[in-house]
């Protein structure tokens, strides 16, 4: 049986797990699977390969390896809420600095409402001369236009989030909380 796939079969059942298997999860996943389904964490990939080469999974072990696929997914989404409260905090840190800037008098406080002035009026600039005067501009100068507005897209998105604030993160954490139960609720 050179030729089995046992990862098409984990895909099979556990298709989350699997796509774990393809990627930089794969020793997590190997773990998981080891544990969970053969009752083995220390198990290789040839280890798990021999076991299901040997014959079908069964019931049992399929419901096992479901419920670490859910484990899995829960830990993932903790992880990625764990680096979604890193990135508020380093935020709310930058800007609480910025407030103590500002009551103790420091010039320094002004630099976040400058440098946003300078991105935001900038923006504005490239987009009116790219876009509204008529004009032939020479291949270099046209070139160095579109590489300049690009830089200040995404600069300007950046002073729009600090301003603004940004809830793709939170958006992000909340629809893989949202997938895990409903996947939790559908079996």
């Amino acid at each position: 049986m050179a030729d089995f796939d046992w990862k098409a079969t984990i895909g099979a059942v556990a298709p989350g797990l699997a796509t774990a298997l393809g990627g930089p999860l794969a020793g997590a996943a190997v773990k998981v699977i080891a544990d969970k389904v053969f009752g083995n964490p220390n198990a290789s990939e040839a280890d798990i390969a021999a076991e299901l080469a040997s014959g079908m999974l069964t019931g049992e072990q399929i419901r096992a390896l479901k419920q670490a696929e859910m484990e899995m997914q829960v830990e993932m989404a903790r992880v990625d809420q764990a680096s979604d409260a890193a990135y508020l905090a380093d935020t709310d840190s930058a800007r609480k600095q910025t407030v103590a800037l500002a009551q103790a008098g420091s010039g320094i406080s002004w630099a976040p409402v400058v440098i946003s002035a300078l991105i935001v009026g900038g923006f504005f600039t490239c987009v009116y001369m790219l876009f509204l005067v008529e004009r032939n501009w020479d291949e270099r100068t046209a070139n160095l236009l579109n590489v300049l507005f690009g830089a200040l897209t995404v600069s300007f998105t950046q002073v729009a989030n600090y301003w603004l604030g940004s809830s793709a993160g939170s958006k992000r954490a909340g629809d893989a909380v949202r997938k895990i139960a409903e996947q939790a609720g559908a079996k």
